[in-house]
């Protein structure tokens, strides 16, 4: 499935956009979709959804920051474990899909100005 970016104004291009898994009773097939302007989404991929995620998203960021910076001294300035642990700890909050954890993560260490190795993704 293609996503047209134009439908999320102000969204990065990078920024995750993952539809919902849902499931609806009943003998009939159906199908679970969202109507936003006279078009269907899959449940996630709604612009609105997509913007309100977004902002969340990106308001993490500028909270993770502020987090990695005090918890650097902890991991004794080791930054790629600092990351690692933020990132852990912020995908068993839940608060958003696994890829937007990544996301966020990879936003908090551009803004930082870390090095740090790919492996730290692969939690």
């Amino acid at each position: 499935m293609s996503i047209d970016r134009a439908n999320y104004p102000g969204v990065p291009e990078d920024f995750p956009v993952t539809a919902a898994l849902s499931a609806v009773a009943g003998a009939q097939p159906k199908m679970s979709l969202v109507e936003e302007g006279g078009e269907f989404y899959s449940p996630g991929t709604s612009p609105s959804e997509v913007i309100a995620a977004f902002q969340m998203c990106d308001d993490l960021v500028s909270q993770m920051v502020r987090y990695c910076q005090r918890k650097l001294a902890t991991f004794e300035g080791n930054q790629e474990a600092t990351v690692k642990a933020a990132l852990k700890g912020l995908l068993a909050k839940r608060w958003c899909t696994d890829a937007q954890c990544v996301w966020i993560m990879r936003r908090v260490v551009d803004e930082l100005q870390w090095s740090v190795g790919e492996s730290v993704w692969g939690i």
